[in-house]
């Protein structure tokens, strides 16, 4: 059985970040609490984790708009699919409302948009 955790090495962290020097990196690593590991080949983060701490104001903004559904729209947001999300509701005529118009303008006004 194999097991394979994708890496990311911290200068690839800085291109995507927009950072060169390692220690703005480091922080921003720290500020994300994104947990840096070292080895024989240099500093690197786990992938799926900087995924994370690279959406987490997007995953944020999404909790607070769509509550529990949020997943399902982040899963778009990553697929490209977020068109298929948008509802737009139906496209029937919207039911007419129990709203009498008193005057003659308001009366005008119902009749156009009818």
């Amino acid at each position: 059985m194999s097991f394979f955790i994708g890496r990311i090495y911290l200068k690839s962290v800085g291109e995507l970040i927009g950072r060169k020097d390692l220690r703005s990196i480091r922080k921003w690593c720290k500020t994300y609490h994104l947990q840096i590991y070292k080895d024989y080949s240099g500093e690197f983060v786990i992938e799926n984790e900087l995924e994370i701490a690279f959406g987490q104001p997007l995953i944020i903004s999404l909790k607070g708009k769509y509550g529990k559904a949020w997943l399902d729209y982040y899963q778009a947001y990553k697929n490209n699919e977020l068109l298929f999300m948008l509802d737009f509701g139906n496209d029937s005529k919207i039911e007419s409302s129990n709203y009498i118009p008193k005057g003659k303008f308001a009366s005008q006004i119902i009749r156009k948009s009818a």
